[in-house]
């Protein structure tokens, strides 16, 4: 997977995230975002290339707030409630 930032601004920032499934993991990522009282909008969409690329952005409700700590805290979040579905779905299952 390759992330380059393709503009970040004050309160903005705008990805393109190449050789990934561009559904799975960054809706994923955007509901988690859109749980963050200081997160505007989050979304993505399929890039030219439709299938290898997605451009993902986060804009903030406030336009100095920086929008990397929400996508770290948001990408946090879901490591935790990974973590968890592992641990369950192993004890059920073994």
């Amino acid at each position: 997977m390759q992330i380059k930032v393709l503009k970040k601004d004050k309160g903005y920032v705008k990805l393109n995230i190449k050789q990934t499934d561009p559904h799975t993991l960054f809706n994923l990522l955007r509901e988690e975002l859109l749980k963050d009282d200081a997160v505007d909008f989050a979304g993505y969409w399929r890039d030219e290339s439709f299938y290898e690329s997605v451009v993902f952005q986060v804009k903030m409700k406030k336009k100095t707030a920086d929008p990397i700590p929400a996508i770290h805290s948001a990408l946090d979040r879901l490591r935790k409630q990974t973590d968890e579905f592992v641990k369950i779905c192993k004890e059920k299952i073994e």
